[in-house]
């Protein structure tokens, strides 16, 4: 659910980088504190989290698709939401679990 709320956030977000990194990638070097290095790569790890959710979402029929989108985006409920959600929850659960294992 954490990952889906990011996935919401990143997508009411208005960003247009075109998800291109506003820093470059280097070897720290001791310009940049531990701490500084380690919350980057945390963001990194969790934008490529939203795009891995993103897509999965949009892979989904498009029923299933609105109950995602009403649940976390908002908008006109769907007829049938609460069961089409629970199927939306299941398949991105197995397409998770699937990409892990």
């Amino acid at each position: 659910m954490d990952i889906l709320d990011d996935w919401s956030r990143w997508m009411k977000s208005d960003n247009h980088k075109l998800g291109f990194p506003n820093k470059s990638s280097y070897f720290s070097t001791g310009g940049e504190s531990t701490s500084e290095v380690f919350q980057d790569m945390l963001e990194a790890s969790d934008l490529q989290n939203v795009k891995i959710i993103d897509s999965i979402i949009d892979d989904l029929p498009q029923n299933l698709k609105q109950s995602i989108h009403y649940r976390f985006l908002g908008g006109k409920k769907p007829i049938l939401y609460e069961k089409y959600f629970n199927q939306a929850m299941e398949k991105i659960h197995s397409k998770i679990i699937n990409k892990i294992y």
